[in-house]
């Protein structure tokens, strides 16, 4: 079985678009690319919730995902690894106050740690 991740990378094999062999930065040119056709698809959210439009906010979500992830394989990222270790320090926040304004947020707790991109970005590249 696949992985989303998986059907982004196929997507990009079969239609000829950029695979990236090894973690790197866009270019100016593919990142303003990426950076706008996220906003297309925020904006499209958006629409889609003004309208009470519940299939429409489904399908921005997921073309949002889409293209997210199809950034990460232009870019060579090695998603699982990044999203694991993200998914690790955002399991240990707690719930509370974190100043943003809501009743109730995540919060990093004292002795909290951030993930480790870098170290992930670098074993990557081993």
């Amino acid at each position: 079985m696949s992985s989303n991740f998986d059907d982004v990378r196929a997507m990009h094999a079969k239609f000829g678009m950029p695979i990236g062999d090894e973690p790197k930065a866009l270019d100016d040119s593919r990142y303003k690319f990426r950076r706008d056709f996220m906003w297309e698809e925020l904006d499209e959210f958006d629409e889609a919730q003004l309208n009470w439009n519940l299939a429409g906010m489904a399908d921005a979500l997921v073309d949002l995902v889409w293209v997210a992830m199809g950034a990460a394989v232009e870019m060579g990222l090695p998603w699982q690894a990044l999203w694991d270790e993200v998914g690790r320090a955002n399991m240990r926040k707690e719930l509370g106050h974190n100043g943003r304004g809501t009743a109730v947020d995540l919060r990093k707790p004292d002795g909290w740690r951030p993930p480790d991109i870098e170290g992930v970005l670098r074993r990557a590249r081993t």
